[in-house]
């Protein structure tokens, strides 16, 4: 199974962030201030592309019991200490309606797309996915 090409996802990203209108922003949960992110950067898979694909394959794992086969690594030097470098597995498509959904999702959150707020909707649809699993897996 090929990847697919992380950098169509990246500048797709990008186009989506910008054309949603609303500033981008990641909150410094110490000081309550927010740091305004420019869409390119957010979009970026050494920067906050990682979380993005995070929360949107714990949607598509949430719908079918499968992911995007992510490959994240530590990056030190990296916005968040991790970089994306693979998407293994789904199709552009998949991954962008994900993707999409969730980008969605934050906007409507907040007079901006506050990164953080990403971490909980992955929490929240693992809570789900946990909830599910011993259903499921008493089912085979």
């Amino acid at each position: 199974m090929s990847a697919i090409d992380l950098a169509a996802i990246s500048a797709a990203q990008t186009r989506l962030l910008a054309k949603i209108g609303k500033p981008i922003e990641l909150l410094d949960r110490g000081t309550g201030k927010r740091v305004v992110v420019p869409p390119a950067d957010a979009a970026h898979p050494e920067a906050y592309l990682p979380v993005f694909l995070i929360s949107a394959e714990t949607l598509w794992l949430e719908l079918t019991g499968t992911g995007f086969a992510l490959d994240v690594s530590r990056t030190p030097d990296s916005a968040l200490g991790y970089a994306v470098r693979k998407v293994r597995a789904g199709s552009f498509t998949v991954v962008m309606l994900c993707l999409i959904d969730v980008t969605m999702r934050l906007a409507e959150m907040d007079d901006a797309l506050v990164l953080n707020h990403l971490i909980d909707f992955w929490g929240e649809a693992h809570g789900r996915i946990a909830d599910v699993a011993p259903t499921l897996q008493g089912a085979t």
